[in-house]
């Protein structure tokens, strides 16, 4: 592995470790390594992997990419050189120069050291001239950048201003006790692990208490005789607290030089720790959005998707004319509506409801779909065919997820409508010239999915000479809720289909969705809805 130390045209520095994939270096946001420096081109250069380390290619950049003030288009690069792109020097790294492998914690046998421990509530004691440097720092640590980075410039502060030798920095996982440690560094060269007392670190989490740590002179019995088995001659340990909440820990230490550190100097780690927990809780503001950003775009995706499962074209003849509308309460649905030609004239219409809503639904919906193309051609009783995709259902879906459906063989000519129900809201026949609205009695049994072996008995409904609409819905329409609780109802439903029964079907739905609209006066909508109405004769 290896790692750029880049160094930005106003002196600051960060580091960034290389990864077994091509990484591209610019000014634009959506760079891998994004520079927010005027001199360099928005994709100004790529580092990539190769069989022997990393080689880097400028990308056509205006002021070119130079490595070693030589420049170049594609350069192998080496252990120590200098890429420098426009105003920018990024050094080039192996890894192993300045990191250890890994953190391990040592047990402590207790011994006659001095240790001091600092509690959360007693307040920092930081000079004028260190205050300011903190504020100077700051934009360093808080502004957006990604964690890697931030840690990093944490990490280089640490050496730069308190003199680590080693040092690293242990991030909580979320709502997990167990520490990370993305950013390790040993100054020395040492191989091996960074071995940090497991008695300093655990009361920097449990009890947001800082720790500093010294070797010389006598001190009271303390847990960390372990620190000194390792040739450690000072260290601190701070806290990263947001809100009660220990996130994390920034530990650093010398073993070569005998100045000790003093409070003051962990004080002053502790309000560098301060900064790095802003710029921490801002990297996961940022992470929490760009993954809500790409939930939003599946989503919609997933909507598209559902919409072309839709069809895409309705019959419209001189005695047979359809409309559908389908309105999810998320952004996608668990309804589904079908109308499918059959043999002789006829039409099937599909209404269904999957239980639930959101992704899950829908990719039940979806399956439903399927079955329903896959069987539905050649067979003239609903019966037959609920009974078919209840078992497949029943099969295929975990047994607290169900179906309700509706389906119906419209029979134009021979004036009769064929259908059968599972667990759904019974159809209504909407006559205009004053006529009274027909609910079709139909016995409605268990929803699809709920029993093996259900029986879902088909009738049959004679439709006389006049016009009529064959309207069915999903009971997100009736269920609709205002603000204070009222559901839309039968009785509004029935009111508006009275109304309107000399609509046509594209009309008649749009005035009912009006009217649920209406009704919910802005409360949020809580369930799919989606109506089917056909126009006989």
């Amino acid at each position: 592995m290896a790692e750029l130390v880049i160094t930005l045209t106003d002196g600051r520095k960060t580091r960034h470790k290389l990864t077994d994939r091509p990484q591209v270096m610019g000014r634009d946001a959506q760079c891998d390594i994004p520079i927010d420096d005027p001199s360099t081109s928005r994709r100004h250069a790529r580092f990539v992997p190769t069989p022997d380390g990393y080689a880097v290619e400028d990308l056509g950049s205006k002021n070119g990419t130079l490595v070693n003030d030589e420049s170049c288009t594609r350069r192998e690069l080496c252990d120590g050189d200098r890429v420098t792109l426009g105003s920018v020097v990024a050094v080039y790294q192996l890894a192993s120069r300045t990191s250890a492998t890994s953190v391990v914690l040592s047990d402590d046998m207790g011994e006659s050291r001095a240790t001091r421990y600092l509690s959360r509530d007693q307040e920092l004691n930081i000079s004028q001239q260190r205050l300011r440097l903190i504020y100077e720092l700051s934009d360093r640590l808080t502004t957006l950048q990604s964690r890697e980075q931030l840690l990093e410039t944490a990490m280089d502060i640490g050496f730069q201003t308190l003199h680590f030798e080693r040092g690293a920095i242990g991030v909580r996982r979320v709502d997990q006790r167990t520490l990370d440690w993305p950013v390790v560094r040993n100054l020395r060269g040492d191989e091996g692990e960074l071995c940090i007392s497991r008695s300093l670190l655990g009361r920097a989490l449990q009890h947001g208490e800082r720790a500093i740590f010294t070797d010389a002179g006598p001190g009271q019995t303390d847990p960390t005789v372990s620190m000194v088995q390792h040739g450690i001659r000072s260290a601190m340990c701070v806290p990263m607290i947001s809100h009660d909440k220990t996130i994390g820990v920034i530990y650093g230490d010398r073993t070569s030089t005998s100045t000790p550190y003093n409070n003051e100097d962990i004080d002053f780690l502790a309000g560098i720790a301060q900064q790095v927990t802003i710029g921490l809780i801002n990297c996961r503001l940022v992470d929490e959005q760009q993954e809500m950003a790409r939930l939003q775009r599946d989503v919609e995706l997933a909507r598209t998707i559902q919409t072309g499962l839709f069809p895409a074209d309705l019959p419209s003849r001189p005695d047979f004319k359809v409309a559908a509308l389908n309105d999810p309460g998320q952004r996608v649905s668990g309804d589904y509506y079908d109308v499918v030609a059959a043999d002789k004239g006829c039409i099937w219409c599909v209404i269904a409801d999957v239980t639930g809503e959101g992704v899950a639904a829908s990719l039940i919906m979806a399956n439903l779909q399927a079955v329903v193309r896959a069987t539905i051609e050649g067979v003239s009783d609903p019966s037959e065919l609920l009974c078919r995709w209840n078992k497949q259902i029943y099969h295929n879906t975990d047994s607290s997820k169900f179906v309700t459906c509706l389906l119906a063989l419209i029979d134009p000519a021979g004036k009769r409508i064929h259908l059968a129900a599972a667990g759904h809201c019974r159809p209504i026949l909407v006559r205009g010239g004053g006529l009274a609205l027909e609910t079709v009695d139909c016995e409605s049994n268990y929803p699809l999915g709920v029993i093996e072996d259900a029986s879902f008995p088909a009738v049959s409904v004679d439709t006389g000479d006049d016009p009529y609409v064959f309207f069915t819905y999903t009971d997100g329409v009736i269920e609709a809720m205002n603000a204070q609780g009222d559901q839309f109802g039968m009785d509004r439903l029935h009111a508006v289909l009275e109304a309107c029964a000399d609509l046509n079907p594209q009309a008649l739905i749009k005035q009912v969705r009006k009217s649920v609209t209406q009704h919910a006066d802005g409360a949020q909508q809580s369930d799919d809805i989606t109506i089917l109405a056909a126009r006989v004769g």
